[in-house]
């Protein structure tokens, strides 16, 4: 789980000047770098600044209703609107808070983008397939990492990460599920909830 936060964290590069890349590829290799440079930049302070300016770059790029409703799997067509919406905010409000609390760890990352690009549904899917070098890593070979994103009337938008075989939505949607059969939607919001909350008084 950590190593797919690490690789998330880096993916949340993508920034909003990056709309000028024409491919996937090009989009994923040229952000990710813009974020490396600005930690380094921050020499890894972490700063409230750095943070919120990160954050304001990267919240465009990323579907958050799109992944959430993919993380709650089958039970997202049981929920209300406001349900959805709810859902949709508390688990976007989760993984910018995760990565804002982790990214100066891997500020000295490599990445390794590769050129081939997996193409589905007509051209409107697309799988970016990379290289990631963490620092300190205990073990010898670079980390599989696997970046879906789709085409949108505003750009290419990312839905997914895969690190070693291992996707963000999907470990998530065996914890939500087990969530919503315990207490229904409205559990797993409040389990939400009180997860972001902690993470603020902490």
């Amino acid at each position: 789980m950590k190593k797919l936060f690490a690789c998330f964290a880096m993916l949340f590069g993508l920034s909003s000047i990056a709309h000028a890349a024409d491919t996937p590829v090009d989009l994923v290799r040229d952000t990710s770098r813009q974020v490396l440079e600005m930690l380094s930049k921050d020499n890894g302070k972490n700063s409230a600044k750095v943070r919120e300016q990160l954050i304001n770059m990267v919240t465009p790029k990323f579907d958050f209703q799109r992944m959430t409703a993919l993380a709650v799997g089958k039970d997202w067509r049981a929920a209300t609107p406001a349900q959805k919406q709810q859902l949709a905010k508390e688990f976007e409000t989760l993984l910018v808070g995760t990565y804002s609390a982790t990214m100066t760890r891997f500020k000295n990352a490599q990445i390794e983008i590769k050129p081939n690009v997996l193409l589905n549904n007509e051209g409107r899917e697309a799988v970016v397939k990379s290289e990631v070098t963490l620092p300190g890593s205990a073990e010898k070979k670079p980390i599989n990492v696997d970046y879906t994103l789709y085409k949108t009337p505003q750009g290419w938008k990312v839905f997914n990460v895969t690190v070693e075989g291992g996707s963000l939505v999907t470990i998530y949607r065996n914890q939500f599920g087990e969530q919503v059969r315990k207490s229904g939607i409205d559990g797993l919001i409040k389990s939400l909830q009180d997860k972001n909350s902690g993470a603020k008084a902490a």
